[in-house]
């Protein structure tokens, strides 16, 4: 009787099989967890810039001052001096004040990280803050 030696392992075809198998499911995988990381990096970078606005909020409340902010070249100005927030685009197309008696007048900042534009929403008449992803 002829006997034959098989040996115990995985053939060129079926490994190759895997090997495209792997690759198709990590050319859907990739492009959508790198999109997940690129948004949840903008809004820690929102995240930082709405801490500073009720930050600004809270004190022109508590020390009776009067904030105006606006945007200039890409960056957030404070009653006229520039607050540069890293890898960040900061548009205000019109001013938002933070008076005296702890009321706003109200608007949009618009956040930009990259292809993620975010818009930080000051309400009236308190000046609650609410951030919306507006778009990629």
């Amino acid at each position: 009787m002829n006997r034959i030696d098989r040996k115990n392992g995985f053939t060129i075809i079926e490994l190759l099989i895997v090997i495209i198998l792997v690759g198709m499911i990590l050319s859907v995988a990739l492009p959508v967890s790198y999109g997940m990381y690129e948004t949840y990096k903008a809004s820690l970078r929102a995240q930082e810039v709405m801490t500073y606005v009720s930050g600004l909020r809270r004190d022109a409340f508590l020390y009776s001052e009067r904030k105006v902010l606006s945007s200039q070249d890409g960056n957030m100005t404070v009653d006229g001096e520039k607050k540069i927030f890293k890898e960040m685009g900061v548009h205000i197309s019109e001013p938002i004040v933070f008076f005296r008696n702890g009321t706003s007048s109200g608007g949009v900042i618009e956040l930009s990280v990259g292809d993620v534009v975010q818009n930080l929403v000051v309400k009236t008449p308190l000046g609650d803050l609410s951030l919306e992803r507006s778009g990629t």
